[in-house]
């Protein structure tokens, strides 16, 4: 099975750029696989890439690269996990995780009996991937979101089920939910304790850390706090500035 380049930077505590990818079209997808992101991942939860089909098309434009596939799912659904799997996704990341119980229903779902209960039919997956049953459990990268109240205050639970890999922190969801006045405010005391609570859970429980990022500014702070995945890109924000700026040139 092809390796994780993920997991072999994290190996080296080195960050993982990532780019997100809302947008459901497999050509946009192929020409950001193509510059060199070590990770893409579809926002399955509030992108336009959702069902089976889309994303299978995007994992095969992606294929000729180096770019690791994640997904970004829509809820805490076996079901749905499974089948992304299948289809070739190489990391999950789940949403509204809030306590021990999600998130061993959700890493259940990512692993083969012994270790948990995933179904087995990996089709594109085994076709794309000599020794994929072998090796899936132990190459799969499981990401757990923490962005609600429960999930923050669970954390410890949360960061000691079995194979998960990482925990993920939503800093718009959590912001939000914990009343704060400014949403995502990386300077804020609140959000400032947030970061430092996960790192630390992260490193007393050998997981890693990872982050959705506002901008490549910020992905460049949080890998130098110790996040291990840091959103470097978004393309549907990416797509909006380029438009304003040329259009901004243009008109002088």
């Amino acid at each position: 099975m092809k390796p994780n380049l993920i997991k072999k930077l994290w190996k080296e505590d080195l960050t993982a750029g990532n780019a997100w990818i809302s947008n459901s079209d497999s050509w946009t997808a192929e020409l950001i696989a193509h510059q060199g992101f070590d990770a893409m991942t579809i926002d399955a939860q509030h992108g336009h890439a959702k069902d089976f089909e889309t994303v299978l098309r995007i994992f095969q434009a992606m294929s000729a690269t180096e770019t690791m596939p994640f997904v970004r799912v829509p809820w805490n659904d076996p079901a749905y996990i499974m089948s992304m799997l299948d289809a070739g996704a190489m990391g999950i990341i789940c949403p509204m995780i809030n306590d021990r119980a999600d998130t061993e229903k959700f890493v259940g779902a990512c692993r083969y009996p012994q270790e948990g209960y995933r179904s087995y039919g990996p089709l594109r997956a085994r076709a794309i991937h000599e020794g994929y049953f072998e090796q899936a459990n132990e190459q799969i990268v499981t990401m757990a979101m923490i962005e609600t109240p429960d999930a923050f205050k669970n954390i410890e639970d949360i960061a000691q089920t079995p194979t998960l890999d990482g925990l993920f922190l939503g800093p718009w969801d959590l912001s939000i939910s914990m009343g704060h006045p400014k949403v995502a405010d990386f300077e804020s005391n609140e959000m400032k304790n947030v970061f430092d609570t996960i790192l630390n859970t992260c490193a007393k429980n050998s997981l890693k850390a990872g982050v959705h990022c506002g901008s490549a500014e910020d992905a460049k702070m949080f890998s130098e706090m110790g996040f291990r995945l840091v959103t470097v890109y978004n393309d549907a924000k990416a797509i909006i500035s380029g438009a304003k700026e040329s259009l901004k040139t243009f008109r002088g």
